[in-house]
């Protein structure tokens, strides 16, 4: 299965709880990048896939 494939499985599978804690730490890690002025420029945006495909490599 592909990094896109399992990435939306494990999407289809949280929970209403786990999907607002995803919420959560994309508005976290986005507000971070927003602090910091040299990667600010870069205009990089934080989803919940981006999370979920960190998170699915570290396991």
């Amino acid at each position: 299965m592909d990094k896109q494939n399992e990435t939306h499985r494990v999407m289809i599978t949280l929970s209403d709880q786990a999907i607002a804690k995803l919420d959560q730490l994309v508005a976290e890690k986005q507000r971070e990048l927003n602090q910091n002025p040299e990667l600010a420029k870069y205009n990089i945006r934080f989803n919940q896939s981006n999370i979920l495909e960190v998170w699915l490599s570290k396991q």
